[in-house]
């Protein structure tokens, strides 16, 4: 099996397991806000949860990932096994280190970092404690997490996809159930918070097999002045700043919407969420296969090889998210109302004024789908060449155009302008890159690229007729919920089977590489049984 078709084998079972996450995180959010309401224990709980992710999102899974894999594969591509295992007990220890004195630290000054983060809170008699009290109990899974993200970055050099994509589907499976422990730990919000920690601690051990079965032996090591562990950590600053820079957006965004009516920070929110679901279906996946395979093709220097998979890549998610895009913006309306009311968050409170503001804003993070996906396909291209500055210049000038369009957009369009601030943003960052990459690598197939997004186009016009019609359809949506999701899955239905369709008859090649991976697929599960 060629590198490509691999690709999208391994991209395929990590898109499932990551739907299968979301779902399970939808679930996770559901129970607690079942549990805890919307009082004082549920604004203590979701303050400490957000600083120990905070964090994690920081210097744990992104950060360490994008900077530990090309490092860590060049050692492999160049054949020099035992200096890469020495190079990996170096930065587990090293590691160690650094996030037992943060995790310590965090421990002794939680009170002060609570009310650097919710200051009001001191204004409710026992909240800001038991905010500070939860955040001791959850600081150790930033130790954890961080353990857990460098144990999928040397999983996935070895191109080993399955334990680190399953390992986010067990933490949220501790969590729901840990949700069902009631008091057991003297009260619910604790019950909550000590699973976060086991979640995590469950999250690291399913990889520890693999690991071992990967040639892994733990020896520990402290050379805080190892070649490998100072290119990380140079490596890693930009990608810190990056991760920031994200947070900021989601920060600008949410005090744009704040000036406006009430509820229009929660459609935002719910509409990012429904996003992120499609997202977390492939670009994340494509996303995450990409950056080991890219990375020892640049260990390797096979330049012409990393561009024809990044072309390959580019062609691979647009093709899904064009169609995707198409489908989020018509049936925005019955996405919302199944997904968001009744299936995930079963909100009694989300009224027709709540689903009338989702679905405006929809429609405008819909636009930006495929900038959004072409990022996570183009950044990891910079990474494996050990270029992380570039992207975060980009994602900067990007952040502030952000900050500019938001102004501009948020009287005519209401919140859907922070929606399409964002989706503008993403379009100028990903266009960037793929100039800048143009300029500095040379042409990586752009015309083939151009070919194929008039087929997706194409498809996509015969989706949007197909889709349309079974709408617009007298009484298609009408009844009870359950009709209506069962409307709603026919529609989904009909709509791929014509995308698929009008690809078979424009000889899409995307699609040819997908049937032959299923076939392969198939044919190796068949031999196996």
């Amino acid at each position: 099996m060629s590198e490509h078709r691999q690709l999208l084998k391994s991209a395929s079972l990590i898109s499932a397991l990551t739907i299968l996450s979301r779902v399970f995180g939808y679930i996770r959010d559901s129970r607690i806000a079942f549990l805890l309401g919307a009082g004082t224990a549920a604004d203590a709980y979701t303050t400490a949860y957000r600083i120990p992710n905070l964090l994690r999102r920081l210097v744990g899974e992104g950060a360490v990932s994008a900077a530990f894999i090309p490092v860590f594969s060049r050692y492999v591509a160049e054949k020099k096994e035992k200096d890469a295992w020495d190079f990996a007990n170096t930065m587990f220890t090293v590691i160690t280190i650094f996030l037992t004195a943060v995790t310590v630290a965090g421990i002794l000054v939680s009170p002060l970092i609570v009310r650097l983060f919710a200051s009001g809170f001191v204004d409710t008699p026992g909240k800001l404690e038991l905010t500070a009290t939860l955040n001791r109990i959850m600081f150790p899974y930033i130790f954890l997490i961080s353990m857990s993200a460098l144990a999928m970055g040397i999983l996935n050099s070895f191109h080993r996809f399955g334990a680190p994509a399953l390992s986010p589907v067990v933490l949220n499976l501790t969590m729901i159930a840990f949700s069902f422990f009631g008091g057991l730990f003297g009260d619910i919000p604790r019950t909550l918070a000590v699973g976060v920690v086991v979640g995590g601690a469950v999250q690291l051990a399913i990889q520890i097999p693999a690991l071992i079965n990967s040639g892994w032996h733990l020896r520990l090591a402290i050379d805080f002045n190892h070649p490998g562990v100072r290119r990380v950590a140079k490596l890693m600053v930009p990608v810190i700043f990056g991760v920031g820079i994200v947070q900021v957006n989601v920060l600008v965004d949410t005090q744009f919407a704040s000036y406006l009516e009430e509820g229009s920070v929660t459609a935002i929110y719910y509409a990012d969420r429904v996003m992120e679901l499609v997202l977390g279906g492939y670009a994340v996946a494509v996303s995450t296969v990409i950056l080991p395979l890219l990375s020892r093709q640049a260990a390797l220097r096979q330049l012409d090889e990393l561009k024809t998979t990044l072309n390959f890549a580019i062609r691979l998610i647009l093709f899904i998210t064009f169609p995707a895009t198409v489908g989020l913006i018509l049936l925005r309306r019955e996405i919302i109302e199944v997904l968001i009311i009744e299936v995930l968050f079963q909100h009694g409170d989300f009224d027709a004024a709540s689903t009338a503001l989702t679905a405006w804003a929809l429609p405008f993070f819909a636009v930006g789908l495929s900038a959004f996906s072409m990022v996570k396909i183009i950044v990891p291209a910079f990474y494996a060449l050990q270029d992380t500055r570039t992207p975060v210049k980009i994602a900067f000038i990007a952040m502030l155009l952000n900050i500019v369009l938001n102004f501009v957009l948020i009287r005519p369009l209401r919140n859907g302008g922070p929606a399409l601030a964002t989706s503008l943003s993403a379009f100028f960052n990903s266009i960037s890159l793929l100039i800048i990459f143009y300029r500095r690598y040379g042409s990586f197939g752009m015309r083939g690229i151009f070919k194929s997004i008039g087929k997706f186009m194409a498809g996509s016009v015969a989706l949007a007729v197909a889709t349309y019609t079974m709408i617009q359809w007298p009484g298609f949506y009408a009844g009870r919920m359950t009709h209506k999701v069962l409307a709603l899955g026919l529609t989904i239905g009909a709509a791929a089977a014509t995308y698929f369709t009008m690809s078979t008859l424009l000889h899409s090649p995307e699609l040819a590489e997908l049937r032959l991976v299923r076939r392969t697929t198939h044919r190796g599960a068949v031999q196996g049984s």
